[in-house]
């Protein structure tokens, strides 16, 4: 969007600064993806005149084009956080805002003004969501709640096999409240991080910034499934609500849905009738294939090659016993994706079948933000689409703005266009929101080295690590802007952990021997060039490692081999060759910029 002026806009409890990028409420700042934060910008500085279609278009998405249906869902959107009055619809011109506006300019705020802003950039970081201190829900005993965390339930029987339920059934919570967007919700890769042990539900919440925290005891006897579930609030350590859910196995999905249901009417929000719905829809009415189900997203969850191939037979029995559950053929869909992205099975093999079950899912169900999350990814690492990948993405976060596996692939999607701004902007959303997962804060770190701030992504790449020294991936990001700045030995460290951790995986390999290469250490990194050979010949070694290995040699003719075969693969890293700082030695050759040409990649 065009620049803006440096004023900011009251109406009601609401205040937008479009400059700070933020929308707040009574003090609580308010997520919205950036193209529907752009559109609210834009709406609330012509308050009470008409912006036609045509405005948006220019000041939203300029040079790109977007299906009407994209604006539409960023006016539906807005209707959701807002209100359905505030924006009025003008049949085929545009939109009004409708509510009173108050325009505060900057340099006029009162110094309490300056200090209220200070706080909500949290002292500097400013592109990151506040974090503010809980008050207490009995002095709002009438307001919603505006952020919670849903513990891991308990599993207390004694048969570990049924570790998937409490955990499927504590993430059906997590989703089902997810779609909220007015709620912050803790996503499940945080909220697990208090599974094993007894968590103190009050300081849970603190360490979180949560409101209010849901926990919960789920028992199993025979064909009965009971689960215990208590709201606590973290303020004052009360217990605000407190129920017991009691059914047969085969009722277990509507267990669930009860249970997201009246902890929503507990945490006193206001839901539109589509949000009832969602919240309570059952994908499916057979017992045994939600059963099936959760079993495939327990282990999907493990993130391992071997559990994701457990996932993929789950979900595949998922369907043999209902067909029609669009769940379980986006289960598929994310697992192939998974697959490809660890470099397990090639992208050929892999993503066909994941952009078929995603498919399939959305002909079951066009309201499943997982599988436009899976096509968008494929749309323009394996298609090269980039215009449908938007889409999709789009789409995704219409449907749900708070759907954890959105932002990683969303925010890869808007670097490989070069919106750096936009996509640390989404990493760090996600960040915000599940703050203790060493993946979301690896994904951060990434975002920082493709927008070539090197040192930024060290700083990021070791808190990661603070979360988890052992997260072999969070030392590739270091590495890499290491090498980027031209400090191989510094690139040691990491890179010798990197290969640890790994078991000494292709892309450690390949980054060691781009190391050895930019050195002047020749030897070493043609010994690199062989190690990936023998590795070739048991187990899938993508070309785009061998090219990486010969760019840093400085051999352009073999690199460029190298990489038409990567083309061939269609590999998925492919996306951000235009942008990656380590195939700098190659940009100013001609076949270089063919290839970011035949990729698709926009320019």
């Amino acid at each position: 969007m065009a620049p803006c002026s440096g004023n900011q806009y009251e109406f009601g409890d609401w205040r937008l600064d479009p400059s700070e990028r933020l929308l707040v409420r009574q003090g609580e700042q308010i997520a919205l993806t950036p193209k529907v934060f752009d559109t609210l910008a834009l709406l609330v500085e012509n308050a009470g005149s008409l912006v036609s279609k045509g405005d948006f278009m220019e000041r939203v998405w300029p040079g790109v084009f977007v299906e009407d249906a994209v604006l539409t869902q960023s006016i539906s959107q807005l209707r959701k956080v807002l209100g359905e009055a505030a924006i009025e619809t003008v049949p085929k011109k545009g939109y009004r805002f409708l509510k009173p506006v108050e325009v505060v300019g900057v340099d006029g705020a009162t110094s309490g003004g300056r200090r209220y802003l200070e706080t909500l950039l949290g002292h500097g970081h400013r592109s990151v969501a506040p974090i503010l201190p809980s008050r207490p829900l009995s002095a709002r005993p009438h307001e919603p709640i505006e952020s919670v965390a849903v513990l891991p339930f308990s599993n207390c029987g004694v048969d570990a096999d049924t570790e998937y339920l409490s955990d499927g059934i504590t993430e059906g919570v997590i989703n089902g409240l997810s779609q909220v967007v007015t709620l912050r919700v803790i996503a499940r890769s945080t909220a697990f991080r208090y599974k094993h042990g007894e968590a103190d539900p009050q300081k849970a919440g603190n360490d979180l910034h949560v409101s209010a925290v849901v926990v919960g005891k789920l028992l199993q006897r025979g064909d009965t499934v009971i689960v215990q579930a208590e709201l606590v609030d973290v303020a004052t350590g009360t217990l605000l609500w407190g129920s017991q859910f009691k059914r047969k196995v085969e009722d277990v999905f509507a267990l669930q849905d009860d249970l997201s249901k009246e902890i929503s009417e507990k945490l006193r929000l206001r839901l539109t009738s589509d949000q009832v719905r969602r919240l309570t829809k059952p994908q499916t009415e057979d017992a045994e294939a939600y059963r099936l189900y959760l079993k495939g997203r327990y282990h999907w969850n493990k993130r391992n090659p071997e559990a994701m191939r457990k996932a993929i037979e789950y979900f595949h029995r998922a369907l043999d016993s209902d067909s029609g559950y669009a769940l379980a053929h986006a289960g598929l869909a994310d697992a192939y994706i998974y697959l490809s992205f660890l470099n397990v099975v090639p992208p050929r093999e892999a993503m066909p079948k994941a952009k078929s079950a995603a498919t399939k899912a959305l002909e079951m169900d066009d309201r499943l933000a997982e599988a436009n999350v899976s096509l968008g990814y494929a749309s323009f690492t394996y298609d090269g689409d980039w215009l449908a990948a938007g889409n999709h993405f789009e789409r995704a976060l219409s449907i749900n703005p708070s759907y954890s596996r959105t932002h990683p692939f969303y925010a890869l999607y808007l670097s490989s266009i070069c919106r750096h701004e936009e996509a640390l902007a989404v990493a760090r959303f996600a960040l915000d929101r599940d703050p203790a997962s060493p993946a979301v804060s690896h994904s951060l770190a990434v975002q920082l080295y493709l927008a070539r701030q090197f040192d930024q992504a060290i700083e990021q790449a070791n808190q990661t690590l603070e979360l988890d020294a052992n997260f072999a991936i969070a030392y590739a990001p270091m590495a890499e802007a290491y090498l980027s700045k031209g400090m191989c030995r510094e690139a040691l460290p990491p890179l010798e952990k990197y290969l640890a951790l790994s078991r000494r995986s292709a892309a450690s390999l390949a980054l060691l021997g781009y190391s050895h290469a930019r050195s002047g250490e020749r030897t070493q990194g043609l010994r690199i060039i062989e190690e990936l050979r023998e590795a070739s010949k048991r187990t899938f070694v993508p070309a785009f490692f061998f090219a990486l290995v010969y760019a840093g040699l400085e051999e352009k003719d073999m690199a460029f081999v190298w990489l038409e075969t990567a083309h061939e693969e269609r590999f998925n890293r492919l996306a951000y060759l235009k942008l990656e700082a380590l195939w700098d030695p190659l940009r100013s050759d001609s076949r270089f910029t063919d290839l970011v040409g035949r990729i698709g990649i926009p320019q």
